[in-house]
C-alpha cells in the first residue's frame, strides 16, 4: 500500500513526474550537477557507463552512476526511447523509471519517474554548460526542437541567465508556434521561426533537442560567437551537429567515451573531422576549474552531451533528499516486512 507519510527505514521513497517537478528546481539542480562534476575530476572511476540495445523503432538504454567521491548513493535508469511512440501509440518517446539506493548500506531508497527527472537533468547539464561556454551576459536564444526536453532547457537557461528573446523552430509548425505561444513572456519573447537558419541568426546560445538522424546545424550556418547545446544525440543512429561544424568549433563534452560511441562526437570522429585530441574539455575539467570553456568571444563552442549516469544520480539524490524532507510522494514497504507484522497480529 502506497502513503503519503514520512518514510520509515524499510520504505522506499515514490515519485512521480509531477512530484519532480514540485521538487526540483533548476538553480539547485544545476548547482548539485557543479558539485558531482567537480568531484567527478578526482574520481573518474565514479563515471559509470551505459548500456545500450537496439531495438525495433528504437532503443534501451541503462545508465548507472555513484555520486562522485562521497559514494552517499548509487542511481540506475532504464530507459525506453521510441521516437515514433507518439504517432503509432499515443505514448510518450522515452519512458523508464530511476531507482536510488544506499551506497553504504545497499538500501533501496527511492523510485522515480525518468522522463521527468532525465527532462530536467538533461536541461541543467546544458545550463551548467553554458555558464563556461557561452559569451557573459547572454540575452538571445534559439530552441530546435519543442519536443518534451524543450521546455525543461528554456526553464533551465531563464534560470541563469537573463534571456530576453528567444526563437524556436520545430518540423512540425505547429507544434512550435504552440510551444511560442505558452511560454513567451512580457521580458522574454519566445517566437517561432521559419527555418533554423532564421531561428540561430545572431543568438548567443542555440539548443538543439531533437531526433534527428541527419544534422540539423550545418556546416554553411553562421554560428559566430554561439554556444551550442547538442543533447538530442545520445545513440549512433542520431545525430544533429554536422562534423565540418564540430572541425571549427571548440567542443566540450559531458562524458568524452560516450560521446564518441553515440554523441556527435562520434559522427565528427567517423568523418574524419577531427580526433579526439582536439576535444577541448570536458565538463569535470570545467567545474573543478581546471580548463576554461570559451576561450574568445567570437569562437563557436559546441556542448556535445549524451547523457551520463553522474547526472542522474546527482539530480536523482537531491529528489530523495527534498522528498524526504517535504512529504512529497509516496511510500512504500518494498520487502513487505510491515504487512507481514500487522497479519501476525
Amino acid at each position: 500500500m502506497v502513503q503519503s507519510v514520512a518514510p520509515k527505514p524499510e520504505e522506499i521513497l515514490l515519485l512521480s513526474g509531477h512530484d519532480l517537478r514540485r521538487l526540483l528546481d533548476p538553480k539547485v539542480v544545476i548547482e548539485a550537477l557543479r558539485e558531482a562534476y567537480a568531484a567527478l575530476a578526482d574520481n573518474q572511476g565514479d563515471q559509470g557507463r551505459s548500456v545500450g540495445f537496439m531495438i525495433d523503432g528504437g532503443s534501451i538504454h541503462v545508465k548507472s552512476g555513484l555520486l562522485p567521491g562521497s559514494h552517499l548513493a548509487f542511481a540506475s535508469k532504464v530507459n525506453v526511447n521510441l521516437p515514433d511512440n507518439w504517432k503509432l501509440r499515443q505514448l510518450p518517446t522515452i519512458q523508464g523509471v530511476v531507482v536510488v539506493s544506499d551506497a553504504r548500506d545497499g538500501r533501496p531508497l527511492a523510485i522515480m519517474d525518468s522522463i521527468t527527472l532525465t527532462g530536467i537533468r538533461t536541461a541543467a547539464t546544458a545550463a551548467l554548460a553554458a555558464q563556461y561556454g557561452a559569451r557573459k551576459e547572454p540575452t538571445r536564444a534559439a530552441i530546435i526542437g519543442c519536443g518534451a526536453q524543450a521546455k525543461y532547457q528554456l526553464e533551465a537557461m531563464r534560470s541563469i541567465f537573463a534571456l530576453r528573446a528567444i526563437r524556436v523552430f520545430d518540423i512540425d509548425k505547429p507544434r512550435a508556434e504552440a510551444f511560442a505561444a505558452a511560454h513567451s513572456m512580457q521580458d522574454c519573447s519566445v517566437t517561432p521561426a521559419s527555418s533554423i537558419s532564421a531561428a540561430i541568426a545572431g543568438v548567443d546560445i542555440c539548443i538543439t533537442c531533437t531526433t534527428s538522424k541527419s544534422p540539423v546545424l550545418t556546416e554553411d550556418l553562421d554560428l559566430k560567437g554561439c554556444f551550442v547545446a547538442a543533447v538530442g544525440a545520445d545513440n549512433p543512429e542520431k545525430h544533429e551537429i554536422a562534423p565540418a561544424l564540430m572541425r571549427r568549433a571548440r567542443i566540450l563534452l559531458d562524458d568524452i567515451e560516450a560521446c564518441a560511441s553515440g554523441g556527435d562526437l562520434n559522427h565528427a570522429l567517423r568523418a574524419g573531422a577531427m580526433s579526439k585530441g582536439q576535444v577541448h574539455a570536458e565538463l569535470a575539467d570545467l567545474a573543478a576549474g581546471r580548463k576554461r570553456g570559451r576561450m574568445t568571444e567570437d569562437e563557436l563552442v559546441i556542448f556535445d552531451s549524451s547523457g551520463s549516469g553522474v547526472q542522474d544520480v546527482a539530480a536523482a539524490w537531491v529528489a530523495y533528499r527534498e522528498g524526504h524532507r517535504t512529504g512529497i510522494g509516496g511510500r512504500f514497504d518494498l520487502s513487505g516486512t510491515a504487512m507481514e507484522r500487522e497479519l501476525a497480529q
